[in-house]
């Protein structure tokens, strides 16, 4: 019967020991990236974009690193205000995946598509000028 009894009492601390590792281990929840989102609806090589990651208030402590398809965008970020931000540009087209990641706490990412810098400018423009009556009368 002793037997038996430290072999439970053996299991039962063994039990404890993971379950106290597993708690250690395991990333707070109170410090979370919530979200990443990129400012504009559509995206140009050498364009200027807003990053933000959203986190949760608690984790003002800890920094937010971004990356562009795993190549470090500036340096790491303090949370204000429950959010990081950083400017990007583009350099190149394609996809492109943009993840925030908190002191290897937690991460998220969203994928961008970025195009080639249009060759029209924004609205449409045609390249043609208003003189506004500069030039006026008759030749002849």
């Amino acid at each position: 019967m002793k037997t038996n009894a430290r072999r439970a009492g053996f299991g039962l601390s063994a039990f404890t020991a993971v379950a106290a590792a597993t708690v250690l281990v395991a990333p707070q929840a109170s410090a979370l990236v919530q979200g990443v989102t990129v400012s504009g609806t559509t995206h140009y090589v050498g364009t200027a974009y807003t990053v933000t990651a959203d986190v949760t208030e608690t984790s003002f402590l800890f920094k937010v690193t971004f990356t562009d398809n795993g190549t470090k965008i500036g340096e790491p970020v303090s949370v204000s205000g429950g959010k990081a931000t950083i400017t990007w540009t583009p350099s190149t087209p394609g996809s492109h995946e943009i993840k925030a990641v908190q002191e290897l706490i937690s991460s998220k990412t969203v994928t961008v598509e970025v195009s080639a810098a249009p060759t029209t400018p924004p609205g449409g423009g045609t390249g043609s000028a208003d003189l506004g009556g500069l030039l006026t009368g008759s030749a002849g």
